[in-house]
């Protein structure tokens, strides 16, 4: 295992909640987390096979599976009180060539490193503690690997379009992003201004200020528009499929966050359709 520490890390002493077992620190969620953590794990399976060389197809050598804001591998839902494993502790089990990991808070790093050192895979893995865009401009992605890149923020303003733009130009990638669909968006919006800087979360997010002439709308036309700007400045990119995403919701159907795949490839389409209506023939998706 390789743990690199980068100067923009967090050394801020953890005060959440932490483990039972290990004591060490866990990720705050709630129940929804199931859902999320089904249909990415289920997809990462399909990617990670499904782009494995064999007789038939050539395949990907490289399997690279990275995930933005990994957290420390477990999670505690606050509604039953139950520790349950993360995202990194699920995917690890797939069969990618590479897993990497980055998080900013040293206590969240340490913990995933110590979690997972004891993994069959643990010779897979990188752990990169600092901010993101540093950790991307220092990663090293051999030419004619594909990175399956799973941006999982806990906010939109963690997030800004210039991660994804960095990303692209260092490793040919599909992406699945939790975007905040009540609490990033519609439950801020009293904050959205017409004379809103360059620092602005919807600004950052989008990677420009053109949500502005959105103001006034209704806060569920505003989302709309708002996320089809976002995905056209995906196509932009080189991700034109975009048009399909999952809707993660609270009680009684509250949405709460959007999973979002978008990829250069129409089979990265394929796949994810596949994945969705495999790991909950009940999820539908939405165009």
């Amino acid at each position: 295992m390789k743990f690199q520490s980068l100067r923009s890390a967090d050394a801020t002493a953890w005060t959440g909640p932490v483990s039972a077992a290990d004591t060490l620190p866990l990720r705050d969620s709630g129940s929804w987390i199931e859902e999320k953590h089904r249909t990415l794990v289920y997809f990462a399976k399909m990617f990670a096979t499904g782009m494995k060389p064999s007789e038939r197809k050539r395949g990907w050598e490289h399997r690279v599976y990275l995930e933005l804001f990994s957290g420390p591998g477990i999670c505690h839902v606050r509604e039953t009180g139950a520790e349950v494993q993360g995202s990194p502790l699920q995917v690890i089990e797939q069969e990618f060539t590479r897993f990497i990991f980055v998080d900013i808070s040293v206590p969240v790093a340490d913990a995933l490193r110590r979690r997972l050192s004891g993994h069959r895979n643990s010779d897979k893995v990188e752990i990169w503690n600092g901010d993101c865009a540093d950790a991307i401009d220092r990663l090293s992605i051999p030419h004619g690997a594909l990175t399956f890149a799973f941006i999982d923020p806990t906010g939109i303003a963690h997030a800004p379009f210039e991660l994804i733009q960095k990303l692209h130009r260092k490793t040919k990638c599909d992406l699945l992003i939790n975007i905040q669909h009540s609490m990033g968006i519609k439950m801020n919006m009293h904050q959205y201004t017409p004379d809103a800087d360059s620092d602005c979360a919807l600004t950052r997010f989008l990677g420009d200020a053109s949500w502005k002439p959105l103001l006034g709308s209704s806060p569920q036309r505003f989302f709309a528009e708002y996320f089809n700007l976002y995905r056209k400045k995906l196509a932009a990119e080189g991700f034109p499929y975009s048009q399909n995403h999952v809707t993660v919701n609270f009680r009684k159907r509250l949405p709460l966050y959007l999973l979002l795949y978008a990829s250069g490839h129409p089979l990265g389409q394929e796949f994810w359709n596949k994945a969705v209506r495999g790991s909950d023939p009940q999820l539908g998706l939405e165009f």
